[in-house]
Formats: C-alpha cells, structure tokens, sequence
C-alpha cells in the first residue's frame, strides 16, 4: 500500500528544464502566495534550498529576472490511483540570496513575481493623452505595451472623458482608475486581470474550511487539512470613523459612522485651545507642536 500514500509536492521549472529531481529533495521551505484585491497585483513564491556542498550554484547558476515556474502535484488525495496537478504559475526572479554558516551550512534563498522586473510597467514613465475613450480600452493598450494580453473581467467599464499620463508609469495610471472604480487588477502568466471588487464579493464561497474531527479529515470537502494558520494584526484604531461608499453601478454615494466595538480607541482630531495656569502670569498650556 505504500504506492496509495497520499501526499502532494512541488513541481519545479528552472528556465524551461524540469528540475524537481534535484531541488524538490533540497527544498526546506516553500511559500506561494495568490494576491487578489487592490492591494495584491501578482502572484509571488518564496523558496529555500539547502545546498551544503553548493551544487545549485555551480550547476544551475540560478540569477535574477531568470524564469522559474511552479505547479503543485497531488497523488491518492481523494481516492486510490488519483493524480492532480494546480495551474503552474510562470515567474520571473526578483531576488536571490546566499547564507553560509559554520553550524547551519550553506541554503540559497530565492524570490520571483509573476510581475516581471524586466517590463517597464512600474518604471518607465510615460506621457500620453486618453480622450474619449473606457477603462477597457486603456488597459488594452497597456497591456500591449508590456507584452501582455487582457482579461477584462469587471462588470462595469467606466468612461473616459479625458485623462492625461504625464511622466507616469502605466502602473500609477491605472492605479488612479481602480482606486476610483472599486477595481483590481493582476498580472500572472502574462495575462493582465481586472476584476470588479463588488464582482468578487457577490461570488458565492468556494468552500468552507472545517476543523478535523476525530471521524472528519476536515479541509474543503473533506480533503484534509494540514495547518491553517488565523492572524489579526492591530496597531492604531480609532473608536469610530466616517465611512464613504460609491456604488460604481448606479453613482449613489453612502456615507454612515462605523463604530469598532472597542469604545476605549483614540480619536482623529483633538484642538486644545492655550489656558492661564493659576501657577504663573505667562504660563500655558498649549497644543502639541505649537510654537509662539
């Protein structure tokens, strides 16, 4: 039975040539990352190989803005004789590091994006003129001047009356169109995305992640579940705020107070105005960063 274990792993493309027989043994961590939202443009790995005797680095001598692709393998995960393999994510390198230890050896760190460094995308600046014209089109147009195609997604396609690019990226120009629209886009496999974000909250759920029981594996479906890890992070809350929503489809504008349910949070504003100390003829007190 050993032949119906259930497990999965890697599958790793270095440049075109299949090199999971050589690193997949090396490999000590692994980090995949799928970014969706506005503030997640692309896909993005972490790896790290243990390469005590340097075999990595005289073999294949990995370098930046090299391509590198990852797909992940299945095998008996649901049933006996069962083999699946995920969507593979082509990457390029973005950045590489070696750390040699007398007590840890030698491990060769590598990050890539499915953004790649060498388009001019985030870079290079431009100056152009958008006259009567959408979103949709705009987009297409960068993304034939990146060397990509487009996957217009979003169920809305705001007109363009006038826009000016001057000395800006096609990044910081887009970006000033989904920040107005409630959009998202992403890069992955040379293909450019955008995505309504009123679009992905309608989608019903994928699944539901249940915790094992002693008679349920858990998981989506009951496929299992190896370790989910929940994180809140919390540094400066405010005790209420204003909140301003667009609805994209209709133009109506919503404003309401939000409230945290944790009264004790500071406040935005605070104007003190300078009191007479009884202490003092010329004593006061004043605001924080206020000079006389």
């Amino acid at each position: 039975m050993a032949g119906l274990t259930r497990y999965a792993q890697p599958k790793i493309t270095y440049n075109g040539a299949d090199v999971s027989v050589d690193w997949v043994p090396k490999l000590t961590h692994l980090t995949w990352r799928r970014g969706i939202g506005q503030n997640k443009r692309g896909d993005t790995i972490n790896l790290q190989l243990a390469d005590p005797d340097g075999k990595f680095r005289h073999t294949y001598n990995v370098i930046a803005k090299q391509n590198i692709q990852i797909a992940v393998e299945s095998f008996n995960w649901n049933y006996p004789g069962e083999h699946l393999s995920s969507k593979a994510s082509q990457m390029q390198i973005t950045r590489i590091e070696i750390q040699m230890s007398k007590h840890g050896g030698s491990t060769l760190h590598i990050e890539a994006s499915s953004i790649p460094p060498t388009t001019g995308f985030r870079l290079t600046r431009k100056s152009r003129t958008a006259i009567k014209t959408d979103l949709k089109t705009i987009a297409g147009q960068v993304a034939k001047d990146n060397g990509w195609t487009l996957d217009y997604r979003a169920s809305v396609n705001p007109q363009v009356a006038y826009s000016v690019q001057h000395d800006q990226s096609d990044a910081s120009w887009l970006e000033r169109f989904c920040h107005e629209q409630d959009l998202g886009y992403k890069i992955t496999n040379s293909k450019f995305t955008i995505v309504g974000n009123q679009d992905l909250e309608a989608q019903s759920p994928v699944g539901t992640i249940l915790a094992p029981t002693p008679g349920n594996p858990g998981g989506i479906g009951g496929r299992g579940l190896i370790s989910v890890r929940l994180v809140e992070d919390v540094e400066d809350t405010y005790a209420h705020c204003q909140v301003t929503s667009k609805d994209i489809k209709t133009g109506k504008i919503t404003t309401g107070q939000a409230d945290d349910p944790d009264p004790n949070g500071p406040i935005l504003n605070e104007v003190k105005k300078p009191t007479q100390l009884k202490a003092g003829p010329d004593t006061r007190e004043y605001q924080a960063g206020q000079i006389e």
